[in-house]
Formats: C-alpha cells, sequence, structure tokens
C-alpha cells in the first residue's frame, strides 16, 4: 500500500511539472530559423555581451541548431545514453563543464528558458554573446552544467513527447475534465515559446510564426484549436509558417499572442 501511494505521488508531481518541462522543450525546438547576419556554427567565439540585447533581425530564431534541439528533434524514441554527454555535445561543452543547450536572437526566450528550468530543479544560466565585427549580432545562449546534460535532456525528450500525445490525441473529453484541462493548459505553453522563439510574423493570418519543426507545427496547429482558434501550415524557403487564420474570441488571441510574464507556480 505504501509502494503504491509513493508512485501515485511521484505521478502527480510529474503532472505537475509537465506544463514547464512542455514549454522549455518547445522553446529548444523552435530555435533554428532565421538565420542572423553572420551567423556561426555553435563553435564560434563570441564576445561576452554587457547583458540582453535585442537580436539582429526582430522576431526570429537563431540560425543555429544546438545540441539540445537536434536532440529534442531526434524522433520520439531519442533519448540520451549514459555515454551521450562529451560525444554528442562536442562543441558545446565549455571550460568548467558547461554545457550549451539552446541560442536565441530574443534575450527573453533565453531568460525564460532559464528560469523554467531553474524550477525544476537544473542549474541553468543565459548570457549574451557579441560577434559580427561591423555588423555586430547578439546571440542570448543558455548554459547548463555538463553533468546535468543527460538527465536534463532526456526530461526534456520525455515531457515533449508527454505533452504531444495528450495535445495530439482525438478522444472526445468533457469541457470541465481534468484532461481537458491539462490540455489546455500545455496548448497555452506551446504557443507562449513560440511567441517568445520562434519568428513572429503578422502577415497571412491574424498572427504567426516561423520555425523548421514539422512537429512543433503540428502540435501548434492542434494547440490553437483547443484554445479556440484555426492554424494552417505553409511551407516558406527555410521554414515552414504556422498562421492563426480566424478566432472565436479576442481571448484566445490574446491566449495565443501573449508571452508568459513570469514561471507560473
Amino acid at each position: 500500500m505504501t509502494m503504491a501511494i509513493q508512485r501515485d505521488s511521484t505521478g502527480d508531481a510529474a503532472m505537475r511539472s509537465l506544463p514547464s518541462i512542455f514549454e522549455a522543450a518547445c522553446l529548444i525546438r523552435c530555435t533554428g530559423v532565421g538565420r542572423s547576419p553572420g551567423a556561426r556554427p555553435l563553435g564560434h567565439d563570441f564576445g561576452p555581451g554587457s547583458g540582453p540585447a535585442p537580436g539582429p533581425t526582430s522576431g526570429s530564431a537563431i540560425g543555429t541548431l544546438t545540441p539540445g534541439a537536434s536532440f529534442l528533434s531526434g524522433g520520439d524514441t531519442a533519448l540520451p545514453g549514459p555515454s551521450a554527454a562529451p560525444a554528442y555535445t562536442g562543441a558545446a561543452l565549455r571550460a568548467g563543464g558547461v554545457a550549451v543547450l539552446a541560442e536565441f536572437n530574443q534575450p527573453e526566450a533565453a531568460e525564460r528558458l532559464s528560469r523554467l528550468l531553474a524550477d525544476l530543479g537544473v542549474a541553468a544560466s543565459w548570457a549574451t554573446l557579441v560577434g559580427g565585427g561591423r555588423r555586430q549580432y547578439f546571440v542570448h545562449r543558455v548554459t547548463i552544467p555538463g553533468s546535468s546534460w543527460v538527465s536534463t535532456v532526456g526530461q526534456l525528450a520525455a515531457g515533449w513527447r508527454q505533452g504531444r500525445h495528450f495535445l495530439l490525441r482525438t478522444d472526445p473529453v468533457g469541457a470541465s475534465s481534468p484532461h481537458n484541462a491539462r490540455r489546455e493548459a500545455l496548448a497555452r505553453r506551446a504557443w507562449q515559446a513560440a511567441s517568445l522563439a520562434a519568428g513572429r510574423q503578422r502577415r497571412g493570418g491574424l498572427f504567426g510564426v516561423r520555425l523548421a519543426d514539422q512537429e512543433m507545427a503540428a502540435v501548434l496547429v492542434r494547440s490553437a484549436r483547443l484554445l479556440g482558434a484555426t492554424a494552417s501550415i505553409r511551407s516558406r524557403p527555410g521554414c515552414l509558417q504556422v498562421s492563426v487564420t480566424s478566432v472565436t474570441s479576442e481571448a484566445a488571441l490574446l491566449e495565443i499572442t501573449t508571452p508568459p510574464l513570469r514561471v507560473a507556480s
């Protein structure tokens, strides 16, 4: 009986943390579109910035896929093994065993991911780096200890799979059921992440984002429906454009387009 209660408590805790884990995974999956002028591969040496600064192209995600983004985009069955960290991160590992998890050109996205990870017990930090010589551009980089790379990416990958499963399942649920409330919460987190990290645009619909990940695009379309809106996907050179084409209310549009101000408790 005691073991059963402990398992139930562990499951409840995992469900409570799922929205934050899922949002963090969505932020990472939204990187990789809108290559910034002079963007370099992950191993390029940037100079330290003096603090948060706007990116070179307003609203676009940085053009280099970090190991974290690549890992999360590796398929539903990909999970890191015990020896994955040193081999997989490669140039992402820095002096002191620090691993780069994600890079954005918007400081708000980097700050949000760091706060979500900290809320989940991961010692994440973010910093602004400057590159490009005369044509300066800014990269907002989120790092975690190399020792926690495998466990963190494994947690994010599992949270992504579970959240995606909840959102894409089509079984009917009652409007007041906890299951439906969970799906709406995950849908809201997916669009909030995209509004921070993906390339925002307002042409071809009421609101839209540009991203490279097909699974993330499908999640956004489904999430829009759960929040009372309709969204479509169009292929564009180098990216996918997900546009909100109609909403049932202004509240639905605000839920989709308004980034979070703080990490939910």
